[in-house]
């Protein structure tokens, strides 16, 4: 079983532009909302127009009466007295021959509600006299109180003579998922009994357990599809109540294909979201600038069913704290993991109360936050070797992005005028921490077959990531061939079983099996070449498309593999201690340059500098592909995005993508990405980058803000309505 990685890869490392890249961008790859499986109906759901109402009644009968329609049915356990907790909340489902079918047949079902009190915003369910939504497993008034963490003696920590506090309040709001492909999926049963679907997912194996679980028949005779997928950032890890419901809507259909993907509002309601944060926070420092105590009240709301974690302190090195976290329960849609959960939110509000007593201090806040960096060991874990210590990662990486930003040369105090005009320039930064390992349970096929072609196979998913490519590239690498030799046939629940895609975990915890299939299965092609070529299996190697002894090329590829006869060679690889990727230990910083109109309170982003370490880099165009894409998630969170939520109707006011704002090519300001891979770093193996370098983004945009107008925006995101009320806050104004 192989242990290493090649000491001085061709291809490994190197910008290898995607396999299917040409296809997703023609539109020749199929997704699975693209799937049309012949005599495939249309699905619908009808969910509550309401915030909370308890259903009185449910009448099918003239839905189920309408040309076309094939089947009607209760989503979920929903019936007569069940309760709805947000608009969105699932209700019953249509299929129908044609998309206007279904739709006229969810308007046909007739529902009579009992409306009963909401409350759909944080505030609107803490206020005085606020009616108790919810209730029982913790929750009074709905609130659920979590238990305080302490170390060490905070209050006692700020009593020096020497100490220099702050005390500020600092929010983000709810955001929701907008994967570009809606959740859902299309499913079909076989005249033998067996489920077929086309899903959406970032989980295939999951999706297809959940499937058979469902309906209580075997894994085996269930498959799922997921070629390629429309994004998912956490919120697509099982068939879901949709899912479920389209194969019960199939079952009645006859097995007819019923496909079954969310509209856009629904996506926004019932999609899932990333938690609000709260938080009020008390920290100090010594006058030299070291720190010595937080006092954190923090809160947020996962919806009506979920909580809203997220770590604080985050990471520097705080000696004394306590912080008291509460879960806010809103009748609003719950929380799903989105990309990095907790860490945005703890980034945030850690970056911005860094800086905000780095100005009191009258520090640069680069210096004061690398005086301040908590060393994090790795723990051994059988599968993983002790990690470097982050502390001197960070100097290094901090060290490159002050030089990429010109931190030196721009950075001025908070609120530095230069003239009369009302565009003001700033800087900020912030520091970020995410891990990224994955576990050594997966497998990997590869097979070389008698006329040179070679497979790789697994039942892993790409979500964008580019896992297909990378699977080739390893196999490219070992046998010595070109990444267009290699197919890799992956999303398929039946195939040997793969990483759910989630954590940043699929790279890390697919690559190790796939070196050990490939090397296996040259190690075997070179047992059974050796004897043709007068040579020792040890003797024998790959480069270039051809096979070689002792350095000296004496076959082709394809002419060694014709000495297969009719049989391929085909192995099953797994992963090896050896190989297995750290957990837990990755670091990054970014730094952000803004302009700030403090007449109409507009942010122009003029530059984001992203620096980041993820150990050996497989593909660095890939891996530099992730890292903007992360970057530019985190800009939408510092700048744009929020799901607002109207108090005396509960409803969200701006399910669509005209008023959920992100983003617009304009709105994207030059991105320089820096990978930090020294000798040490690729020496700790692979490591994910799906989530870190969206973490820190919206803290640097805020931190660059505040110093750009001389006060905090202590409200994410740094919209103009926010920055304008926070500059009239300073002048007295509000």
């Amino acid at each position: 079983m192989p242990t290493n990685w090649p000491e001085n890869p061709k291809i490994i490392g190197t910008r290898v532009t995607r396999l299917d890249g040409m296809a997703k961008a023609t539109g020749r790859a199929k997704y699975p909302s693209d799937s049309h499986p012949e005599g495939m109906l249309f699905g619908a759901m009808l969910y509550s127009p309401h915030a909370h109402a308890r259903i009185k009644s449910l009448d099918f009968s003239a839905a189920e009466k309408l040309p076309g329609v094939k089947a009607v049915l209760p989503a979920g356990n929903i019936k007569a007295g069940s309760l709805v907790r947000f608009q969105g909340d699932d209700i019953a489902a249509v299929a129908a021959e044609t998309e206007e079918q279904a739709l006229d047949a969810i308007r046909a079902i007739k529902v009579e509600y009992e409306v009963l009190p909401h409350v759909a915003t944080e505030e609107q369910a803490r206020a005085e006299g606020a009616p108790e939504v919810f209730k029982g497993g913790g929750i009074v008034k709905n609130v659920r109180k979590g238990r305080s963490v302490t170390i060490g003696k905070p209050d006692d920590a700020f009593k020096g003579d020497d100490v220099v506090t702050i005390e500020a309040s600092y929010s983000a709001p709810v955001i929701t998922h907008v994967c570009l492909e809606p959740h859902g999926l299309t499913v079909r049963w076989t005249p033998e009994g067996k489920i077929e679907a086309w899903a959406s997912t970032q989980a295939v194996g999951p999706t297809a357990n959940e499937l058979a679980g469902a309906f209580e028949i075997p894994i085996t005779d269930v498959t799922v599809h997921t070629d390629v997928m429309g994004g998912g950032f956490g919120s697509k890890f099982g068939a879901d109540i949709w899912g479920v419901t389209a194969a019960k809507l199939s079952k009645k259909a006859g097995g007819l294909p019923v496909r079954m993907f969310l509209d856009r509002a629904h996506e926004h309601m019932g999609g899932g979201n990333r938690p609000s944060a709260i938080a009020h926070v008390k920290l100090g420092a010594t006058k030299e600038g070291k720190l010595i105590g937080m006092i954190a009240e923090t809160s947020g709301t996962g919806g009506a069913g979920a909580g809203s974690a997220f770590p604080l302190p985050y990471v520097y090195a705080v000696p004394a704290s306590s912080r008291t976290h509460s879960d806010i329960f809103v009748n609003g849609g719950n929380a799903r993991a989105m990309r990095a959960p907790g860490h945005p939110q703890g980034c945030l509000v850690m970056e911005a109360a860094m800086d905000d007593l780095a100005d009191k201090l009258g520090m640069d806040p680069l210096a004061f936050r690398l005086k301040n960096l908590k060393p994090t060991d790795m723990v051994e874990d059988g599968f993983s070797k002790p990690t470097v210590d982050r502390t001197p990662v960070y100097h290094d990486e901090v060290e490159i992005g002050a030089e990429l930003i010109g931190w030196k040369n721009k950075w001025k105090p908070r609120g530095h005028v230069n003239g009369g005009s009302p565009i003001r320039h700033g800087l900020g930064m912030a520091l970020h921490q995410w891990g990224g390992g994955g576990p050594p349970t997966n497998q990997v096929a590869c097979t070389i077959f008698p006329d040179g072609a070679v497979e790789m196979k697994t039942a892993t998913q790409d979500i964008g990531t580019g896992a297909r490519t990378i699977f080739a590239i390893i196999a490219a690498e070992v046998l010595g061939l070109k990444v267009t030799d290699i197919t890799s046939n992956i999303g398929n629940s039946t195939f040997p079983p793969g990483q759910p895609s989630g954590g940043s975990t699929t790279t890390p915890a697919m690559s190790p099996p796939a070196l050990n299939a490939v090397t296996l299965a040259r190690d075997e092609l070179f047992t059974k070449l050796a004897p043709a070529l007068a040579a020792n299996p040890e003797d024998l190697s790959l480069a270039d498309g051809q096979v070689l002894v002792k350095g000296v090329a004496k076959m082709a590829w394809k002419d060694a593999c014709r000495k297969l006869g009719m049989q391929p060679i085909s192995v099953v690889g797994k992963s090896s201690p050896g190989l297995a990727s750290q957990h837990g230990g990755v670091a990054g910083c970014q730094f952000a340059e803004v302009t700030v109109d403090i007449e109409t309170g507009v942010v122009r982003l003029k530059k984001i500098v992203a620096v980041q370490d993820t150990g050996l880099i497989i593909d660095k165009l890939t891996w530099e592909t992730q890292v903007y894409g992360g970057v530019i998630g985190g800009l939408n969170y510092g700048l744009f995005e929020e799901r607002i939520m109207d108090p005396t109707s509960g409803i969200m006011l701006n399910p669509d993508m005209e008023l959920y704002k992100l983003a617009g090519a304009s709105d994207i300001p030059e991105i320089v990405v820096h990978a930090y891979e020294t000798p040490a770093m690729k020496a700790r193996g692979v490591i994910g980058v799906g989530e870190p370098p969206t973490v820190s983004t919206a803290a640097a945009i805020g931190n660059a803000v505040a110093n750009a107008i001389g006060v905090r925006v202590p409200h994410w995101p740094m919209s103009p309505k926010n920055v304008l009320d926070a500059l009239a806050s300073k002048e007295g104004k509000a």
